[in-house]
C-alpha cells in the first residue's frame, strides 16, 4: 500500500487505498516489572495477522498497546521493528500508526518517524490534557500536519476527557488538507452517522463495527480492532461476519455469528474492554486483551501490563475461557 503519499494527496489515496481488516497490536511486555519489550513475540504477532490470517494491515501502538506507558524511544522502536516485519512478509499491508501523546512536538517526532519508516497513514488522538477544545485541537493537528508530510487520521475518543462533536470533526477534516480520516471511537454509531451526512466522502470508521453498518454508514473495514482474538488459520469468523454484514444480510450474519461462537467470544470480550473506574467508556486493558491472546496460543510477553494499569483478575477470566471452548476454538 505505501507509496509514498505526501499530505496534500491525503484524501484522494485515503478514498481507494484507506480500508481493510487490519488488527491493532499489543505490547508484549517482559523482565522486571515489565520494563522490557519482547520484539521477538511482537514480530510473531505481525506475521500471525499477516501471513496466517492473511489480514490486510495492522494498526501499530494505539490503545490496545498501551501507548501511555511506552517512552517515545520505545514507540519508535515498536513502529521500526513491526514496519520491518510486516513489509519483509506482505510488503502490501496498510501499515498505520498511531503517533500521538500530550506533546506536539514529540507528536512530529513520532509522526516523522513513521513516515520515514514507511508507515501508511498516522492517527493522533485528542490531546488529552488541558485542550482548549476544539481550536486547541486544531492547532494541535495542524502543528503536526505542518512538520510532516503523509496521510493523517483523527482518533475520537472518550478516555481523553474530550470528545469533539459532528460539526467539530467536520470542521477538523476541512481544514486541514493531510486529514482523511476518522476513528471514531465513542461507540455511538449515531454520532458517526451525523458526521457521515455532513462530509460523506470522509472516510469513516466506527469503531462498533456492526451498529455503523446497519445504518448505513459505508464501512472502510475493521481498521484496528484485535481481529486476532476472533481469527484462526481456517477460520476468519470476523472477517466472514463483517462480509456479511456489509452485504446488507444482517439476519444471516447474526445466525452466523451465533452457530460459530463469535457472538459469544465477542461478548465475553466486553470484560477486558471496560473496568469498573471508567463506566460507560470503552477501555483498553491491555492485560485483558493478551489474556485472550493467549488462549489462542500467541506470544503475549512475560509481563501483563505496565502502571497505571493493573493485571487481569482471575475471577474474569474464567468466563473467557469457556467462551472459547465453546466455540470449538479451543479445547477445554
Amino acid at each position: 500500500v505505501f507509496s509514498g503519499v505526501t499530505g496534500k494527496e491525503a484524501k484522494d489515496w485515503a478514498s481507494e487505498h484507506l480500508w481493510g481488516n487490519c488488527s491493532s497490536l499489543y505490547t508484549p511486555f517482559c523482565g522486571l516489572d515489565g520494563d522490557e519489550i519482547d520484539y521477538a513475540a511482537l514480530r510473531a504477532l505481525v506475521r500471525h495477522c499477516l501471513v496466517e490470517l492473511d489480514q490486510d494491515g495492522i494498526w501499530l501502538t494505539g490503545g490496545i498497546a498501551e501507548f501511555w506507558s511506552l517512552t517515545t524511544d520505545e514507540l519508535k522502536e515498536v513502529v521500526r521493528v513491526a514496519i520491518e516485519e510486516a513489509r519483509r512478509v506482505k510488503p502490501h499491508a496498510l501499515v498505520q500508526v498511531m503517533s500521538s501523546t500530550d506533546t506536539a512536538k514529540q507528536a512530529v517526532e513520532l509522526t516523522l518517524n513513521a513516515q520515514e519508516l514507511g508507515a501508511d497513514i498516522c492517527y493522533i488522538l485528542t490531546p488529552y490534557f488541558e485542550c482548549s477544545g476544539k481550536p486547541g485541537v486544531l492547532e494541535y493537528l495542524r502543528y503536526v500536519a505542518d512538520r510532516t508530510d503523509m496521510p493523517l487520521g483523527f482518533f475520537n475518543s472518550h478516555s481523553t476527557g474530550l470528545v469533539l462533536t459532528p460539526e467539530e470533526c467536520v470542521e477538523l477534516y476541512r481544514e486541514i488538507p493531510a486529514l482523511c480520516g476518522l476513528k471514531n471511537g465513542l461507540l455511538d454509531a449515531e454520532h458517526s452517522l451525523a458526521i457521515h451526512r455532513l462530509a460523506p466522502e470522509m472516510v469513516l470508521w466506527e469503531a462498533a463495527d456492526e451498529a455503523g453498518i446497519r445504518l448505513g454508514i459505508p464501512h472502510p473495514g475493521a481498521l484496528g480492532s484485535a481481529l486476532y482474538l476472533y481469527e484462526k488459520p481456517g477460520a476468519p469468523l470476523f472477517s466472514e461476519w463483517r462480509a456479511l454484514l456489509i452485504q446488507g444480510d444482517f439476519e444471516r450474519a447474526d445466525a452466523f455469528a451465533a452457530e460459530t461462537g463469535l457472538t459469544a467470544m465477542r461478548e465475553a470480550s466486553r470484560r477486558y474492554q471496560s473496568h469498573p473506574a471508567r463506566p460507560g467508556m470503552f477501555t483498553h486493558w491491555g492485560a485483558g486483551f493478551k489474556f485472550g491472546a493467549s488462549l489462542l496460543g500467541l506470544p503475549v510477553g512475560d509481563h501483563p501490563a505496565r502502571p497505571p494499569q493493573t493485571a487481569f483478575p482471575d475471577d474474569l477470566k474464567q468466563p473467557i475461557r469457556q467462551a472459547y471452548v465453546a466455540s470449538g476454538f479451543i479445547e477445554s
